[in-house]
């Protein structure tokens, strides 16, 4: 699973991570978690998608990833 943020600048995504991290930790233990910026994760959505499983991140973000990925 990866967690999509902006952690290097906006602190509403460190506040975002903190969370993603309480949760998993609590409830998902047994599932890897990958953090990754959000720049980086649409460079690897072309590049190559196939690692990605689950992408958990806030609205906008996951608007704009998730149209990139249906153009693939």
């Amino acid at each position: 699973m990866h967690s999509v943020d902006k952690a290097n600048v906006l602190e509403t995504s460190r506040l975002w991570r903190e969370v993603v991290h309480r949760i998993h930790d609590a409830e998902f233990g047994d599932v890897e978690l990958v953090d990754q910026l959000v720049d980086n994760s649409a460079m690897q959505l072309i590049r190559r998608p196939a690692q990605f499983d689950v992408m958990v991140t806030e609205n906008m973000f996951g608007d704009i990833l998730s149209d990139e990925a249906s153009m693939l």
